[in-house]
């Protein structure tokens, strides 16, 4: 199983989980460096199987712990960009970072971009998202409150608001209307593989929308801080 911790950046360059002297690798702190990455985007990074989500702010970077949100504010580094706020640190520097949590740290940290979708649709509080090719699009569920088609890769949004949902077995339909036109979405628990990326996925969807019928796969989102205080 992965862990998911996020560590306070110790500024060692120590193996993750590991103890003992910590060595600077800022050194004087007599530069401000700020982020160059696009501010409200959301970041998926993996710290040697280590994994956290993040979003950036001006001047500071909001990030999602297995037992806590916590917002980081960017301070001072001699080179790179360094964000920390009490025991939780992170520094990157060009395409690596390093994340410390209460002296640990876990180095190696890399973005993810391919998973970047899914968590920023669980950060949202999405409940189920699919995705399917040719052409390309995805679908977005809060339960009880909206569906979220978009296709076309992208170019068209169909939003339904307080669609009907009906369960039979492993089967699941949501189905409503966006003006005059209708949206049916099925979802079967069974094997559903990819097309393009060869992922595998615990759902197979079908939509049916505007005449027009489309096939993909998907999984259901879980929201490890929801119950956090």
């Amino acid at each position: 199983m992965r862990c998911r911790v996020f560590v306070l950046l110790s500024l060692s360059l120590t193996a993750c989980g590991s103890s003992g002297p910590v060595q600077s690798v800022f050194g004087d702190t007599a530069d401000f460096h700020p982020d160059d990455r696009p501010l409200a985007t959301t970041l998926v990074y993996d710290c040697n199987g280590f994994d956290f989500v993040a979003r950036l702010g001006p001047g500071e970077m909001a990030v999602w712990l297995p037992d806590r949100y916590t917002v980081l504010s960017q301070v001072r580094s001699r080179e790179g960009t360094l964000y920390e706020e009490s025991d939780v640190s992170f520094w990157r520097k060009g395409d690596d970072g390093i994340l410390t949590v209460a002296g640990q740290s876990h180095l190696n940290c890399q973005l993810q971009p391919h998973r970047v979708p899914w968590e920023d649709a669980r950060r949202r509080g999405v409940d189920f998202r699919g995705v399917g090719n040719e052409p390309g699009w995805h679908l977005e569920i809060q339960a009880g409150r909206q569906l979220l088609f978009v296709s076309g890769y992208g170019a068209e949004r169909t939003l339904v608001t307080e669609p009907v949902e009906t369960c039979s077995g492993s089967v699941c339909v949501y189905s409503g209307a966006s003006g005059s036109r209708e949206l049916r979405v099925e979802i079967a628990e069974e094997p559903c593989v990819d097309t393009m990326s060869g992922q595998q996925f615990p759902f197979s969807v079908e939509v049916t929308f505007n005449n027009a019928h489309y096939q993909g796969c998907g999984r259901s989102l879980d929201y490890p801080w929801e119950d956090i205080d």
